[in-house]
């Protein structure tokens, strides 16, 4: 009777843990797509520059699923055990992930400081190592440019943040102020 009881408990919490990930998942698109909207209608109606906005919608999509794939893992029942295991083994996991990680955060902080320096925005036309296009999106890791042939390039953020940045856009309305 108490191995029935265990597996219907563990069978509640799988359940419970499923349908709280399931929700996140949905939340988070949502979500999604009800900013998407709303940058769509902002900028088509008072032209508004929408980098910024992208890059706090992604932040955002990122909290929802942090806190919910968070609240999910609670759900869990972790033997102690199992807890000593995962601390002993916790060093060299931080040590593993900080090494494999170092690029992921180097694009992520350039993308930061791109957001808040505006060296370009959607729709500019840049060129950057070669690569000529119109800025697309810009995300917390790389931005997508699309080049006159409609190919998308996409060029990570830490090499935009160490390279040379020409901004046609930039160029093309100062000449107009100028004449």
């Amino acid at each position: 009777m108490d191995k029935t009881k265990k597996i219907i408990a563990d069978s509640e919490t799988l359940i419970i843990f499923g349908i709280i990930v399931l929700v996140t998942v949905i939340i988070a698109s949502l979500i999604g797509k009800y900013l998407q909207r709303i940058l769509k209608r902002k900028s088509e109606d008072q032209n508004i520059d929408s980098t910024s906005f992208v890059f706090l919608k992604h932040i955002i999509i990122a909290t929802i699923y942090f806190f919910g794939l968070g609240w999910a893992l609670l759900t869990l029942p972790i033997s102690e055990n199992f807890a000593h295991s995962l601390f002993a083994g916790a060093g060299a996991s931080t040590l593993i992930l900080g090494f494999a990680s170092q690029q992921i955060l180097s694009n992520i902080m350039s993308g930061a400081f791109l957001i808040i320096k505006k060296p370009f925005k959607i729709n500019d036309i840049i060129e950057i190592q070669g690569n000529r296009g119109r800025v697309i999106e810009l995300d917390l890791h790389d931005i997508t440019i699309e080049d006159e042939k409609k190919d998308k390039i996409l060029i990570p953020n830490s090499m935009i943040s160490n390279g040379i940045i020409r901004n046609v856009n930039k160029n093309l309305k100062e000449k107009i102020n100028t004449q």
